[in-house]
């Protein structure tokens, strides 16, 4: 009987060990695919211009299909309303916008990625 038990408790660990393992094993390749079909955003560039406003460049080096969202979070850390938006973009857009007062950072939301980008400094 003793025997028996032991059987059943190794049984048992080795199946919970697989599980375990499988369900890591199965996380890990889906980071896998999403961190080798994310990259739709080659660079994001910002300069400001002489009216105050900022001038934002995104290369798409093979388009993107989709929408793209453009918006700033404060310094509070809040994210504010959408400032652009694109759909089935090209390879490449170019939007100048005002910039909140309080804005510190730019944010860029495709559908597979998103990029907080601090603001350039405006010397």
């Amino acid at each position: 009987m003793l025997e028996t038990g032991a059987t059943a408790l190794l049984v048992t660990l080795a199946l919970v060990a697989a599980y375990v393992i499988l369900k890591r094993m199965a996380r890990q390749m889906r980071k896998g695919v999403d961190l080798a079909t994310r990259q739709a955003i080659d660079a994001v560039t910002m300069n400001w211009m002489g009216d105050g406003r900022l001038h934002i460049r995104i290369d798409l080096p093979n388009g993107m299909a989709g929408r793209l969202v453009l918006s700033f979070e404060s310094k509070e850390g809040q994210v504010g309303p959408p400032v652009h938006e694109a759909n089935d973009a090209a390879t490449t857009i170019d939007v100048s916008v005002d910039v909140p007062d309080k804005a510190k950072a730019l944010i860029v939301e495709a559908p597979a990625e998103k990029l907080f980008r601090p603001l350039p400094s405006r010397s």
